[in-house]
């Protein structure tokens, strides 16, 4: 079933606050998790994915399933509605489904309460999500009344159930010795001490001190061209809006791999498109097709 896989990443970094790196990183025993990235309206590969997710779920192989959403649902791409319909038709069953917030979410409902004081979420990727509504606005800057009446024909056409979603959204998601945020955590702040606007929003802080923080950091939020791996964070924002892939990561006990909704054909004979044993990653799979490349 599986292409080439990663094993067990060699220990780097810096050890944090939160003690030290654990030499291997591990799930319970029996669980498969995946975690899908930004996925800002790309309903498609969206659904290539959740389709292969299920699929691999009922394959009767006795693993228990979990899978990650990093958030980012809204914005940018064509079809927010279409996603958040596509998510509300999920049910509990041979998966598990936890669903984050992302930044986008969090603007989206500060857009709801005060459209005057968030005017910004239009050039953030709001105009194509009012247009998935049916909305249609001129390009910003808008005035202030506009702002209020562009609110309110989105509320008028807005299901309650797509307002629920977006308000049960959790901002994290532990299991084993990964934690799941949407754009990563603070260096040198403990675990507990995290704050969900660092979860949101946080960005180069993160990125630029290799650290551990009490678990290695699966999380999306920052574009970048293949999967980054390493033994503290794993990211997997490859840009799906803009032209580049919309990935899932699978973790199991035989390591780490990765499945690509704008490339189903790479499911056919290797579900999984692994990374190189370095801790590189390849610029195509072992069948060919290519991985995450961002345009």
């Amino acid at each position: 079933m599986f292409g080439r896989m990663l094993g067990r990443s060699r220990r780097t970094g810096n050890d944090g606050p939160n003690g030290k790196m654990p030499e291997t990183l591990r799930l319970p025993d029996g669980h498969r998790v995946f975690a899908i990235g930004d996925i800002h309206g790309m309903e498609r590969p969206l659904s290539v994915l959740l389709d292969h997710v299920e699929a691999m779920a009922l394959s009767g192989d006795g693993m228990a399933y979990t899978c990650v959403l990093l958030g980012d649902y809204i914005d940018r791409g064509p079809d927010s509605r279409g996603v958040l319909e596509r998510l509300l038709r999920l049910r509990p069953g041979p998966v598990r489904w936890v669903f984050l917030a992302g930044n986008h979410e969090a603007v989206f409902q500060a857009f709801l309460d005060r459209p005057e004081a968030n005017a910004d979420w239009l050039r953030f990727g709001g105009i194509e999500t009012l247009a998935s509504y049916g909305i249609m606005v001129p390009p910003p800057p808008l005035s202030p009344a506009r702002l209020r009446r562009c609110r309110d024909e989105l509320l008028a056409v807005l299901p309650a159930s797509h307002l629920d979603f977006l308000a049960g959204l959790q901002s994290c998601f532990t299991i084993g010795d990964y934690m799941f945020v949407h754009a990563g955590l603070r260096p040198g702040v403990a675990l507990e001490r995290q704050t969900t606007e660092d979860m949101l929003w946080i960005r180069e802080d993160f990125l630029s001190r290799p650290t551990w923080h009490g678990k290695c950091v699966v999380h999306g939020h920052t574009i970048e061209p293949t999967p980054s791996v390493h033994p503290w964070r794993i990211g997997i924002d490859l840009g799906a809006y803009a032209g580049g892939n919309l990935c899932c990561l699978v973790l199991s006990g035989e390591g780490i791999g990765f499945v690509l909704g704008n490339h189903p054909a790479a499911l056919q004979d290797h579900p999984m498109i692994g990374l190189a044993d370095d801790g590189r990653s390849m610029g195509d799979g072992d069948d060919g097709h290519p991985i995450a490349k961002s345009r």
